[in-house]
């Protein structure tokens, strides 16, 4: 696009003073500072967030503003930015990770090529500063993962925008439920419910560290599969003719993704150990053998059943976990760049 239009970038962020000043001087090298505002939601740091936030827009001649509240959550810290920003077009991203010179252009420039389209995210390529097996599954993960957004968008609309880069216009979407749901989900869900699509647009790359360690990774994908599941049972109502091929195509497959297939998944394991056992124990404990070398040979090279089966477990955690509160987040463990 030519003029590129003014942006109001949001940042929810709790105890980043480690990455936000690096994270601020990249959205300054990569769009035009007089069409950029960025907006800190500072929810309750215990740490310098506020202060190096507010030393890294001043040192980029950046108009912006830090917003410090209490403790309350992200899906509540981000509303708060949003009821900041002075701008149609909003960009939600999280504290680290690195913008392409390219992302937020092809962003807002699919974003504003139909009326229709309500909000956009771009594809992630993880990062990590560990070559571990849980960092491989990610790799894996998100090979395919972007293809899924792909497909969807080009049937309707991408289920769940990646929270770490997503672009709407401001009237498309209301507030986020406070304490329930994944904050990108819901906003999709919420565009889509109000007549609108989004898009995935794969040309628009964002650079995320992902967790290397399995406690960190473990942490943070039983949350996000407990958020995101939230967010899938509080708009069943979607799953309907009502919202065209969203609701009769996407909806019931992302249901079986999320809902069925982990549950199916592990039952099935437990069926066919106890059934083999009841043959020969040793059948049984070949089996489940097989499903750890499966499992570890993702350590080894990165691939798809190794990285299945690890997001079965994390789904089906979730999907224990649904009954628990789970919007307060902690970031993953941050190091200088």
């Amino acid at each position: 696009m030519d003029p590129l239009p003014s942006v109001s970038i949001v940042i929810p962020a709790y105890n980043e003073e480690l990455v936000l000043p690096d994270h601020i001087d990249n959205l300054a090298e990569i769009y035009p500072k007089d069409k950029l505002e960025i907006i800190i939601s500072n929810d309750g740091s215990t740490d310098n967030t506020e202060k190096v936030s507010l030393e890294a827009l001043q040192k980029n001649s950046i108009n912006g503003k830090v917003i410090t509240n209490p403790r309350s959550g992200a899906n509540k810290a981000i509303n708060r930015g949003i009821e900041e920003a002075s701008t149609d077009i909003i960009v939600i991203t999280g504290a680290d990770g690195r913008f392409d010179k390219d992302t937020i252009p092809d962003l807002v420039s699919v974003l504003l090529s139909d009326d229709k389209i309500g909000a956009v995210c771009g594809d992630i390529v993880p990062l990590s500063k560990g070559d571990t097996l849980f960092s491989k599954s990610e790799s894996a993960y998100r090979s395919i993962y972007g293809k899924i957004g792909v497909w969807e968008s080009n049937v309707h609309s991408t289920y769940c925008l990646n929270g770490a880069v997503v672009a709407f216009k401001r009237d498309a979407s209301p507030s986020l439920h406070a304490r329930k749901g994944a904050d990108d989900a819901s906003r999709a869900l919420s565009i889509i419910r109000n007549g609108y699509k989004c898009k995935y647009v794969p040309s628009a790359k964002f650079y995320e560290y992902v967790p290397f360690e399995f406690s960190e990774q473990k942490k943070q994908k039983i949350r996000r599969a407990t958020r995101l599941m939230e967010a899938t049972f509080m708009n069943l109502d979607l799953m309907s003719p009502k919202y065209g091929k969203f609701g009769m195509i996407i909806f019931p497959l992302r249901f079986l993704m999320f809902f069925i297939a982990p549950a199916a998944f592990f039952l099935s394991i437990i069926l066919w150990t106890v059934y083999l056992s009841s043959i020969n124990f040793l059948y049984g404990l070949g089996l489940l053998g097989l499903i750890a070398v499966a499992v570890l040979a993702g350590n080894f090279k990165s691939n798809m059943l190794s990285s299945f089966i690890i997001y079965q477990w994390y789904l089906f955690r979730g999907l224990l976990n649904m009954r628990k509160d789970v919007h307060i987040w902690e970031p993953n463990k941050r190091e200088n760049s």
